[in-house]
């Protein structure tokens, strides 16, 4: 008989060892312990005694009774992940916070009056549902947060708006200190308007909400949502924070803007916006400083593609100075652009100054003004380069604008 060469023998040797070792490296990422509990007080139970690592399972079914899933054991690698058995099929029906870091709520769903507050580092909010839940606010970020991120969720039917005050369906509070929070990738759906101000569908706000935040930037970034007909106010997305970042998402049929309302060195870009008939629909309001509002399309508006707001003597709305409104496209909107907009009791504010206009298609399906100046404001100290107007009045004879058509 013949015997194998000790060659291969070797070589199965450390094809083995090779395949061992991918083995153990592939897994070691995964759940030291899997834990399956039928109540949030069990889950509260083993969010505290379990280790870094731990997946605890939610068996399907109701879940009540305010919990706080507080845990600080978690890791970048090895984060505490609370998950439904089954997606949609855990419901829960009361408010729960999650405090600490690196943990990880997936796939539950929220009614009755479930709501969730998350205060610490590291925590994602991720494919759950918020369906006409009775709670005011569904979700909220306490300030001294960071890396949030809540990320392919749906948030609909908030009938709450109908009786509750001042409820904003989404708040962030944070302290301009770096907090990176990420919100993507998110679906929000028939929100009914509020009885006044106060229901934001997104609110951003530096804590205290001081009407001029001081210097340093928060750096969130909130992407490719999907918004249809989020009507709670004038404000889609209130942004009352410095530097940050909306990039890609999309609002059909709402009943608001995306706003910079106080704060500075925020951006929009590549964002759509579509009327699709409704009346009260708006694209991007700014006021501040060193806003931009670039490579954004707007179509079929009914108030207004893009605004400007006048500064009031109490600061309650600042000035914008050094905006840059860059390469959008904006069609057929009812107010193409309107600079000076301001509040009933200072009509006639301090107008926007030092702002760079360039790079925009400007189109209207009739002869009309296609900027306003509300209160005949004259911009202050603005440049305007390579801009195109087709089909509307210009209103302003000079160099940056040609009334050409953009095909």
């Amino acid at each position: 008989m013949k015997t194998k060469p000790k060659t291969t023998n070797l070589i199965v040797q450390t094809l083995c060892m090779v395949l061992l070792s991918q083995f153990i490296f592939y897994y070691s990422g995964f759940s030291q312990e899997k834990v399956l509990v039928n109540s949030l007080n069990e889950l509260e139970v083993a969010v505290q005694k379990f280790q870094k690592g731990t997946e605890i399972f939610l068996a399907d079914g109701m879940y009540r009774g305010e919990v706080v899933l507080e845990s600080n054991i978690g890791s970048e690698n090895d984060p505490i992940i609370i998950r439904a058995q089954n997606q949609g099929k855990v419901v829960i029906g009361s408010p729960i916070t999650l405090k600490g870091n690196h943990i990880a709520l997936i796939g539950c769903k929220f009614q009755e009056q479930g709501t969730i507050t998350i205060q610490g580092k590291n925590c994602r909010l991720s494919r759950c549902t918020f369906s006409d839940s009775k709670a005011a606010k569904w979700v909220r970020v306490l300030p001294g947060s960071s890396n949030i991120e809540i990320n392919h969720n749906l948030y609909e039917n908030k009938t709450i708006n109908l009786t509750a005050k001042s409820c904003q369906l989404m708040q962030i509070i944070v302290l301009n200190q770096d907090e990176r929070h990420h919100i993507h990738h998110n679906l929000f759906r028939d929100i009914p308007q509020g009885n006044g101000n106060g229901y934001e569908t997104i609110q951003l706000i530096t804590r205290s909400n001081p009407f001029d935040p001081p210097p340093g930037d928060c750096n969130t970034v909130i992407e490719h949502n999907l918004f249809v007909r989020c009507n709670g106010e004038a404000e889609v997305i209130s942004v009352k924070s410095n530097g940050n970042l909306l990039r890609g998402n999309t609002f059909r049929a709402c009943r608001g803007s995306l706003v910079f309302r106080h704060g500075d060195n925020n951006v929009a870009t590549r964002n759509s916006f579509f009327g699709d008939g409704e009346p009260g629909s708006g694209g991007v309001r700014l006021q501040g400083t060193d806003q931009v509002v670039a490579n954004n399309y707007f179509y079929g508006l009914g108030q207004f593609g893009i605004g400007m707001m006048d500064g009031t003597p109490d600061d309650l709305y600042i000035r914008v100075e050094r905006g840059q409104i860059l390469f959008n496209t904006l069609v057929n909107c009812n107010k193409t652009m309107v600079v000076g907009l301001n509040h009933s009791k200072h009509p006639n504010g301090t107008t926007p100054k030092e702002c760079l206009i360039a790079g925009n298609i400007f189109y209207t399906g009739k002869q009309q003004p296609v900027f306003e100046f509300i209160q005949n404001d004259q911009p202050e100290n603005w440049t305007w380069t390579d801009n195109i107007v087709y089909r509307g009045k210009a209103q302003l004879n000079m160099d940056g604008i040609r009334e050409i058509n953009p095909h």
